[in-house]
């Protein structure tokens, strides 16, 4: 009887062994998934973080070039050459009401003392959820989001 038992309990060992290497395979598996999700959600943010400085810069380019076209006409020139009236072209209804939305926001956006990082940053501050900050900045919820991920500010609601 005594040896029947102690093959019953070497079984039994037997099989725990096996479901405990087998459970540790599985849980080394899962672990290293995450550590290859981490990378990846780290190269995700880099990539995003360029893309947006690249953005950024671009549009800071364009700021200039603009700046640039609207200054590029001396006073001298506009005495001795004669001013051609000219035709505009016909631009629908809704493009002309997005055009002067568009103009309106840049006067806004130009006319505050405060930039749109600080704007961003003090609504935070102030208890703002991300989707509060981007109604109120006539932003994307999801630029909202990542500007403060990136300023590291942890978001509270997402």
């Amino acid at each position: 009887m005594s040896t029947l038992l102690w093959l019953l309990s070497f079984v039994l060992h037997g099989i725990l062994l096996y479901a405990v290497i087998i459970l540790y395979t599985r849980f080394s598996a899962l672990k290293e998934t995450e550590r290859q999700q981490k990378k990846i959600l780290e190269e995700t943010e880099n990539t995003l973080a360029a893309f947006l400085l690249e953005l950024k810069e671009e549009n800071e380019r364009l700021e200039d070039a603009k700046n640039r076209a609207d200054q590029a006409p001396d006073a001298e020139d506009t005495e001795s050459r004669p001013v051609k009236p000219q035709k505009e072209p016909d631009i629908p209804d809704h493009m002309e009401k997005l055009i002067s939305a568009t103009e309106q926001a840049e006067s806004e956006e130009n006319s505050g003392t405060h930039s749109f990082e600080e704007r961003v940053a003090e609504l935070y501050e102030q208890g703002l959820t991300p989707a509060e900050i981007a109604k109120r900045m006539k932003s994307g919820k999801t630029e909202i989001e990542l500007f403060l991920k990136f300023r590291g500010k942890a978001v509270k609601d997402s």
